[in-house]
């Protein structure tokens, strides 16, 4: 017996009243073009394949609705649109052939048929674009915009749909004019947004005026989708999406897909940032910044490229893999060897992100932290070994300087002495002159205890002596002998200069500089002299006032170096200078068996599993984070780790399915 179960009867509820939207037949020839089909329709217009029967060629014909055909100031606008889009010459953007004009009773434009699909259905159908093939789709779109932009047209409707692919070799840029008819009719009477939100720049959703680094935004919104797969913006409904838009969220590009580089991810963020002013402001600047980013990997004609991957996407996107691997490897080894360790970084993220055990990379990533030390310490042997030879020339420079000083001082010593006046028997009235003794250190003198008596050494006759007078010098008082050894004022003369210093040199003395560095491994340079290791032996050292310029470099690969100046107080005292060395952040790299999401400390970093994370370390050079590693369908993994400032520290870890596996804290 078979039994039936009915559901149950259905509540009768009331009648709404709605308008049904009926489609409108294709029309089969207008004017002097006979429709074939409907190959496309959007929300201002629908585009036919059509029969040019005069020239005898296939046509889009992009036939607008009737709704607008019916407003004369529609009808204008879209006339001059269409006037100024065909004034455009360029192979990136499809060629008009024919305009309706204003008088018909259905405005058309006439353009060049294109056999390809649009850029929406090809990235669906290839969802894993590499990211050099995006930024080559992305220079062929800015191309077409800059030549749009310097005819003052401006599309304000960029977005995949109106990219199409022709011929399976290159893209073209579709719908001028159409864009800047839906700017003015924005908004509908009930407040509906036409066109597709997920494009719009933030300055189209609040009515502001728009210019080229409006379609710059929409530009990026396509790119992120190309190169991410997903679009930056997302929601429930078009009021989610417009308010994302206008708040400028959206998911980190990196954290989407690692394999972007941050490159390309510096490129989305520049484009889709909420200020104009802080976008890029002209296409060719954009650009610019994508053919920098293939060039590095070595593709230097990004068009070829393109075409061959429309060509054979699957066998191009292999090679370009392989490519760039290899290319990213040894730019980040490169790096590495130069000391830029965060350019390094970049590079060797996108290689584990396209190779998830990269041998190569892995090894560099482990010896990162040993030649930062061995070079550290090369530097450190050159700086004191330089330190040494300076020593020594200076002591060698000294010793010569002193042996000079002594034979000068010698000399200075044994000449004759000169006739000065005796302050002791001057007088007013006096005209009797005396001569200076020479000095007891001078010959025909010798030393008895205290007192100086002359010998029978020779006897110099006095200039200006009477005749007959004894030739022998008058003794002196010893002061006065000793006196007249020295230059004349001398004595005077010492005393006032000191009293001169004191006066005009307390502004130079030098100052004490006491170093305190945090951590204390470190060499200090101060102004241009070399480097010197800080320790007992050099821990501080005296300076001019005035300003100064010093250098904390670190001897290991947990801080950053420091340079800095500071400005040095006149008179006497101690400055000490103390200074704590930023700390490098720390790395960490998951290795899982499934792609996973990577949250540190409750998201205070997070990212994916075979991509490096910076972690950044506030107290320690050593500090202990928990991870937790997620994937849908698997159970959480949890587990403490010890993170080195300067360091990459790997985890393995493997996630069960949730249904059979606990949860694994160790």
């Amino acid at each position: 017996m078979v039994v039936r179960i009915h559901p149950p009867e259905p509540q009768l509820r009331p009648v709404r009243r709605f308008v049904v939207s009926r489609e409108i037949p294709a029309p089969r020839r207008l004017e002097k073009y006979e429709v074939v089909e409907e190959i496309g329709r959007g929300g201002m217009a629908v585009v036919y394949r059509a029969r040019d029967l005069t020239l005898r060629r296939d046509v889009a014909l992009k036939v607008m609705h009737p709704h607008l055909s019916g407003s004369a100031q529609a009808r204008a606008r879209f006339a001059r649109e269409a006037l100024s889009v065909a004034r455009l010459r360029h192979p990136g953007i499809i060629a008009i052939y024919d305009y309706s004009g204003e008088d018909s009773e259905q405005s058309y434009i006439a353009t060049e048929l294109l056999t390809g699909p649009t850029l929406r259905q090809f990235a669906e159908q290839h969802p894993e674009i590499p990211s050099e093939v995006a930024a080559c789709f992305g220079i062929a779109v800015a191309r077409a915009l800059s030549a749009a932009h310097r005819a003052q047209v401006v599309h304000r409707d960029v977005k995949p749909e109106n990219v199409l692919i022709h011929d399976r070799r290159l893209v073209k840029l579709s719908d001028f004019g159409i864009a800047q008819l839906a700017d003015a009719q924005t908004m509908t009477s009930t407040g509906q947004v036409l066109g597709s939100p997920g494009h719009l720049a933030p300055e189209q959703l609040e009515g502001r005026d728009c210019d080229a680094r409006s379609d710059i935004f929409s530009l990026g919104t396509v790119l992120y989708l190309l190169a991410t797969g997903k679009l930056p913006f997302r929601g429930r409904n078009t009021p989610q999406i417009l308010k994302r838009i206008a708040e400028g969220r959206y998911t980190d590009p990196l954290q989407v897909r690692a394999s972007i580089g941050a490159p390309m991810r510096d490129i989305l963020v520049r484009c889709l940032q909420l200020d104009p002013g802080a976008r890029y402001q002209s296409a060719v600047q954009l650009e610019q910044d994508l053919r920098a980013f293939v060039e590095a990997v070595g593709i230097s004609e990004p068009a070829q490229l393109l075409s061959d991957y429309l060509g054979d996407p699957v066998a191009v996107a292999q090679r370009l893999r392989e490519s760039t691997i290899a290319k990213l490897a040894k730019l980040g080894e490169q790096a590495q060897d130069q000391g830029r360790i965060p350019e390094a970084m970049d590079h060797f993220n996108r290689v584990l992100a396209l190779d998830e055990g990269n041998a190569q990379v892995l090894q560099s990533l482990q010896r990162l932290g040993r030649d930062r030390r061995r070079r550290l310490a090369l530097r450190a042997t050159a700086l004191v070994a330089g330190g040494c030879v300076l020593a020594l020339a200076f002591y060698l420079i000294a010793g010569q300087w002193r042996r000079d000083r002594g034979v000068a001082e010698a000399a200075t010593v044994t000449l004759p002495s000169s006739r000065v006046e005796d302050p002791l028997r001057r007088d007013a009235g006096s005209k009797q002159q005396v001569t200076a003794s020479r000095s007891p250190h001078t010959p025909g003198f010798v030393r008895d205890g205290a007192a100086v008596k002359p010998t029978a050494g020779p006897v110099i006759a006095q200039p200006g002596a009477p005749r007959g007078a004894s030739s022998a010098p008058p003794v002196r008082p010893p002061e006065t002998a000793v006196a007249a050894s020295e230059p004349r004022g001398a004595s005077r003369s010492r005393p006032r200069a000191k009293a001169s210093r004191r006066r005009a040199g307390a502004s130079d003395t030098p100052r004490t500089i006491v170093f305190q560095p945090v951590p204390a491994n470190v060499s200090i340079a101060v102004d241009d002299a070399p480097a010197k290791p800080f320790g007992p032996s050099f821990n501080q050292i005296e300076l001019p006032p005035g300003e100064h310029e010093f250098a904390f470099i670190a001897d290991h690969e947990c801080c950053f170096d420091q340079r800095f100046r500071l400005r040095i107080p006149p008179g006497p005292g101690v400055t000490t200078v103390r200074k704590r060395l930023a700390l490098r952040p720390a790395g960490l790299y998951v290795v899982c068996n499934v792609p996973a999401n990577v949250r540190v400390d409750d998201s205070k970093t997070s990212g994916r599993s075979r991509s490096v994370l910076s972690i950044p370390l506030e107290h320690d050079r050593t500090e202990v984070h928990q991870i937790t590693v997620t994937a849908s369908g698997y159970r959480d993994y949890t587990r403490k780790v010890q993170l080195r400032a300067g360091r990459v520290e790997t985890v393995k870890c493997s996630l069960e399915p949730a249904s059979t596996a606990p949860q694994q804290t160790p």
